[in-house]
């Protein structure tokens, strides 16, 4: 009896949806994110297997401080010159194109929806490239733009601010003429990713700095801060003494708060700024900066006052 193998092809395609909030307050549409699997029978005790990835989607963070969430933006500060496009060239007949592994066995190429191809790699941010008919390698030999590399990885590089916690916490409020006390959790910290690619090594840093606005018209530059404990203040800490109430139901009905008072408090805010530079060695050495970004987190402080009145009293 001749047996014969099926093949069989079949290909599941999931979509994932992420959720954001708007500036304005109302959630844009979900994102999709595109998973897709396809599989071939090659003979009876094999099979071949496949992956690709389509995401398109705009990125918005929230940050939660005592059951109350406000928008966290991304702001990218400028744009890479016409040396530095976010999806550098390579020509079709590149042999990196032609490794089915090009960052290590768990790695594999994709595309991204949007014409370009880029690379997997569990745990890592890889950049994207367009597929060109011709012309120099992006990556080894003469035609390598380090530059262009970098830009393509600091674009991906995901920059958390962090979420804003208080002395006194948001959820009591802040008491006119006293110190309350902020910090940012998990704090900022300069982050590094290095790839190295076909004799190519490129390491992208982004350094933090820390712009905080407490809402009443008063700001800081510096760092992330440090929770409050007794004793006397650190350096680092970032404290600041408002010196109006703000409280819900304020607005319109009390005539001596401040015009930034908002419905819920005063709007306090840390933006975290990030220089982002790059070097490069291998076939090129190169160095440079890159367009900053800035990442926030907001939420609403309420602040409250204390009054002393003088009573009768009895004689002694």
């Amino acid at each position: 009896m001749t047996r014969r193998c099926a093949c069989i092809v079949g290909v599941v395609a999931v979509t994932l949806t992420t959720s954001g909030v708007s500036s304005a307050g109302s959630p844009p549409p979900p994102p999709p994110i595109s998973l897709g699997v396809s599989s071939q029978q090659a003979s009876p005790s094999r099979a071949r297997v496949s992956a690709s990835i389509a995401v398109h989607s705009e990125r918005h963070g929230r940050a939660h401080v005592s059951g109350h969430s406000e928008p966290v933006s991304d702001r990218r500060g400028g744009s890479p010159s016409a040396s530095e496009p976010l999806y550098p060239g390579v020509p079709s007949n590149s042999p990196l194109l032609q490794e089915p592994h090009p960052f290590g066995p768990d790695s594999f190429w994709y595309t991204d929806g949007s014409g370009h191809t880029c690379i997997y790699k569990p745990g890592s941010v890889l950049p994207c490239f367009t597929v060109t008919a011709g012309g120099a390698a992006a990556l080894g030999g003469r035609g390598v733009n380090p530059a262009a590399i970098a830009a393509a990885i600091a674009a991906r590089l995901e920059l958390f601010p962090g979420r804003i916690q208080a002395s006194p916490a948001a959820s009591r409020g802040g008491l006119t003429g006293a110190d309350s006390w902020f910090w940012l959790s998990p704090a900022p910290r300069r982050e590094v990713l290095s790839i190295s690619l076909r004799g190519e090594s490129v390491t992208v840093s982004a350094e933090p700095s820390i712009e905080w606005r407490f809402g009443d018209g008063g700001a800081l530059v510096g760092g992330a801060g440090r929770p409050y404990a007794a004793g006397p203040p650190p350096a680092d800490a970032i404290r600041h003494l408002y010196g109006t109430r703000c409280l819900p139901g304020d607005v319109g009905r009390n005539p001596y708060v401040l015009p930034s008072c908002g419905a819920r408090g005063y709007p306090l805010e840390a933006l975290v700024h990030w220089a982002i530079s790059f070097e490069a060695t291998g076939p090129v050495t190169a160095s440079g900066t890159l367009p900053s970004r800035t990442t926030g987190a907001g939420v609403a402080y309420p602040v409250s006052e204390a009054r002393a009145f003088l009573v009768a009293g009895g004689n002694r």
